[in-house]
């Protein structure tokens, strides 16, 4: 089985240096520490933010996801900012835990289509095979939002979370489909990390999985995939992603700046993006897909990515 995955992923790499997605957005990378996460300087746009009824038709969307998505609205990202070429990885978090004795124990496992609260698992051991170059996973929001701080007092920089808008914006990277490499889920596998034949294979579970193999049963070591136009790896799948917000039901009354809506650490539950190598929500692996998830939640597909607001030269 493990030859057969690393014949996948050279396969998948030959595809891609033959078929290279040009990261012509990408503004500049850059890193403030050795223990840091890689950054990438994205530009300023405008974007609409949500999805159409021709894409919730497709993916045979959830009535309530639908409300969630809509209505289609334009948002202005008015300056440069800085974001993770891909999510915190577990050794990135390691590091933060190691400086700081951070407490980040317990974890839900997944089982089938269902979770299992699992207090000898955590973002160390999250009941399957990862290193240090995999998403760190079973970090609820507090977790994410204490390593942005933890970064911040160690550059003097202000790392943060992405606001949900700038999420959408960084993860078309210029497109206007449900996914950066298109509308719809054929070829899922040649760009992302997706709920896959690997996945059915290892854990028996068929459901809500595509139909193609990218080699990874659970998560994949970040970058294993191509980057999108500004040059950001792993925005759809892999893990779902924190971000700052707290969750709203609609996009009714939404600012248009890009900035976060309603941020709140006390609020029940902020809004997570991207979807997983996790089957139960496959239809969310898409750029408008919003999930809502309580705050306090640790679960082995869940992470987050970093953003940095640019100072002044």
């Amino acid at each position: 089985m493990v030859n057969m995955y690393k014949t996948v992923s050279g396969l998948l790499g030959l595809w891609w240096a033959l078929h290279p997605i040009q990261p012509s957005l990408a503004q500049g990378a850059f890193k403030d520490c050795a223990q840091c996460p890689g950054m990438m300087i994205v530009s300023a746009g405008t974007f609409e933010m949500g999805s159409r009824a021709e894409e919730n038709v497709r993916e045979e969307s959830p009535e309530r996801y639908i409300t969630w998505e809509s209505p289609v609205h334009s948002v202005r990202i008015p300056k440069s900012f800085a974001v993770g070429v891909s999510e915190v990885t577990r050794g990135e978090f390691g590091a933060f835990v190691s400086e700081t004795n951070h407490l980040a124990n317990t974890c839900d496992i997944a089982k089938g289509n269902d979770w299992e609260r699992r207090a000898d698992k955590s973002w160390r051991d999250p009941d399957f095979v990862q290193d240090d170059r995999h998403p760190v996973v079973c970090v609820d929001w507090h977790d994410a939002k204490a390593y942005a701080q933890w970064l911040a007092v160690k550059t003097g920089k202000p790392y943060r979370l992405l606001s949900e808008a700038e999420w959408e914006y960084i993860t078309r990277g210029g497109t206007s489909t449900a996914r950066f490499w298109g509308d719809g889920r054929d070829g899922a596998c040649q760009y992302a990390n997706v709920p896959d034949q690997t996945h059915t294979a290892t854990t028996g579970n068929q459901a809500n999985t595509f139909s193609c193999q990218d080699g990874f049963a659970f998560t994949s070591p970040a970058k294993s995939f191509a980057a999108n136009a500004f040059g950001l790896y792993d925005t759809i799948g892999n893990v779902w992603e924190w971000v700052e917000d707290c969750f709203q039901d609609s996009y009714i009354g939404a600012p248009d700046g890009g900035s976060a809506w309603k941020p709140d650490p006390n609020c029940q539950y902020h809004v997570a993006r991207g979807g997983s190598w996790n089957p139960r929500l496959a239809t969310q692996l898409r750029a408008a897909a919003r999930g809502r998830v309580t705050t306090m939640l640790k679960n082995s597909n869940l992470g987050f990515r970093i953003a940095l607001t640019l100072e002044p030269k």
